[in-house]
């Protein structure tokens, strides 16, 4: 009998020490947000064993440490008004909207550039000053209401594809960083005047911008407007346009508007995120370089963000590319910077006609303009124009000599030589460089020797190993 109690007392022995020995189960812990109706709620959280880890100085309320069973029990204990998760929070994800994927600008954002110390005008509707994912660093009514803030919408969606911020909130522009300017052109109906737009260009010019965006064109030309387009880029700013929304499904039609049209004025079209050439995009001859213009993400007139299709929204991709580029290597001149945006341009198409140049590319620009050096045109183009084409003697000619290269882009630092033949005496040679615009004007003053007739004037232009001429006649009575 004794043996048997001595065997059960070595069996309980051994299941005890096999008990203890085993891992007691493991008691889930949760954090969570109580609200204390009074002093009972924290003696209650204490009670349940839950381990007060902050105490809130605006709100009576603490983030307790528990077990999750005791945090569903103390719903109902005294003193606590509420128990809840204390949740997980993210911040709302920034989009990189297609458009800006599609021209490379993040890559060159990666490399440490986002536009900084460029300033972009958006001549336009206006701009949101108060959109938050928007910084306006100031900007010019010219319609006459006195307020550039956006009162229609599409300056506000251009202006988020130039320099949405870079933030956690809303999209990305493709220059972040650079200094966006409101310039109210059109009106709260979206149309505006040539002389408004001009306005505004002369605004830009005083006020030393560097790229000027112009999602807007009328199918007129006017050589007031095409004299301001001028002035900009021989200031030395990049004049950034619509080429207009006149495209045929065939794309076989010349139709490309104004300003877009001018020499001095960039004009862009539009594709789709397949590379297809959007069905409004205008075509023809003047056509410079394609952007993303169907569907494109940006900021809205609601302070908030939505969807628009047209070369208006093309527009900006460049203007932005180019501010992005620019402030990666701020030496350049805008007639260098335009070359380089052309010259790396992705030509998926090699169709002029309908996709100019090709596809705008940030990062293959700033790769070319950070890596070598801008090269000269492929190709030199000579025109010859004059104030007037009948003159007396002892009166003036003054003779604009221009020189484009194969993207009727003017062509800066051009050596011009000018010779005049009179119907009697001796030629005249005159010199000059072409300036920003690709233009030198030079004056020839007629006088009695030279006689009366056909003056006949002859331009050679030479840039590197380049060189073109051209030719015309004025009549002097």
């Amino acid at each position: 009998m004794r043996k048997f109690f001595a065997v059960m007392l070595v069996v309980l022995l051994t299941m005890t020490a096999v008990a203890y020995a085993t891992s007691p189960a493991k008691v889930e812990k949760v954090s969570v947000i109580i609200g204390l109706a009074n002093e009972n709620g924290r003696a209650s959280v204490l009670a349940a064993g839950g381990k007060i880890q902050r105490e809130f100085k605006f709100i009576n309320a603490v983030q307790v440490e528990l077990p999750r069973v005791a945090a569903e029990k103390l719903k109902t204990a005294r003193g606590i008004e509420f128990v809840e998760p204390d949740f997980m929070a993210q911040a709302y994800a920034q989009t990189v909207p297609w458009g800006i994927e599609h021209v490379n600008a993040p890559d060159v954002h990666s490399a440490g550039y986002q536009g900084s110390g460029i300033k972009v005008a958006v001549l336009d509707t206006g701009i949101l000053t108060s959109h938050a994912d928007l910084q306006v660093s100031g900007g010019y009514d010219t319609t006459g209401i006195g307020s550039y803030v956006d009162d229609h919408g599409h300056g506000t969606h251009v202006a988020g594809t130039v320099a949405a911020l870079n933030n956690s909130i809303g999209v990305i522009g493709a220059a972040p960083a650079a200094q966006l300017y409101a310039v109210k052109v059109l009106d709260r109906y979206g149309s505006g005047t040539y002389s408004n737009i001009i306005a505004g260009i002369e605004w830009a010019i005083s006020n030393d911008i560097d790229v000027i965006n112009m999602s807007l064109g009328g199918s007129s030309g006017s050589t007031a407007l095409q004299q301001a387009c001028d002035a900009a880029y021989k200031a030395g700013i990049l004049v950034v346009a619509a080429a207009g929304n006149e495209g045929t499904s065939s794309g076989d039609t010349e139709c490309i508007g104004y300003p877009a049209k001018y020499s001095s004025v960039m004009a862009v079209g539009s594709i789709t995120s397949d590379n297809v050439r959007s069905y409004f995009s205008s075509t023809g001859s003047t056509l410079e370089i394609m952007a993303p213009g169907s569907n494109i993400y940006s900021t809205t007139i609601n302070g908030s963000y939505g969807t628009m299709s047209g070369t208006s929204m093309a527009c900006p991709h460049v203007a932005g590319v180019a501010a992005l580029v620019w402030s990666a290597k701020p030496s350049l001149s805008n007639v260098q910077l335009r070359s380089a945006l052309n010259e790396t341009a992705n030509d998926l198409w090699n169709d002029p006609w309908r996709y100019g140049n090709g596809l705008v590319d940030a990062w293959a620009a700033y790769q070319f303009v950070t890596n070598g050096t801008i090269p000269d045109p492929g190709t030199l183009n000579a025109a010859i124009t004059t104030d007037k084409e009948t003159y007396t003697l002892k009166q003036t000619i003054y003779i604009t000599v221009t020189a484009t290269d194969e993207n009727n882009a003017p062509v800066a630092a051009a050596n011009v030589s000018l010779v005049v033949v009179p119907p009697l005496g001796k030629s005249t040679t005159l010199t000059g460089t072409t300036g920003s615009d690709g233009k030198v004007v030079l004056s020839y003053k007629t006088k009695v020797p030279n006689g009366r007739g056909t003056y006949t004037l002859t331009a050679t232009v030479t840039k590197g190993d380049l060189s073109a001429t051209a030719a015309k006649t004025v009549t002097v009575n």
